[in-house]
């Protein structure tokens, strides 16, 4: 399990008193529960060469960009061997 997934698990019993009424049903209070918490979540940090990227994506995918296609394999490789001879 990675640290992205983890999840802390503790037991309690909860109490009237301790306002859980919002979140835990009333025939829970009073009986044992186990309670999972997950950590806080942070977005990740990306550099700047894969934030131009995942822009770059992006475009591409809403069609601000236009992009090569090929109706076979063989004609993709003759464009990229084609390519290489520059």
């Amino acid at each position: 399990m990675n640290v992205m997934t983890q999840a802390y698990r503790t037991t309690c019993i909860p109490k009237m008193e301790d306002r859980f009424g919002d979140i835990i049903p009333s025939e829970y209070i009073g009986h044992k529960l186990e309670i999972i918490v997950f950590p806080q979540y942070e977005e990740p940090k990306y550099n700047a060469e894969t934030l131009a990227a995942m822009q770059e994506a992006e475009d591409i995918a809403l069609g601000k960009i236009q992009t090569k296609s090929y109706k076979t394999v063989a004609e993709m490789h003759a464009d990229i061997l084609a390519e290489e001879d520059l």
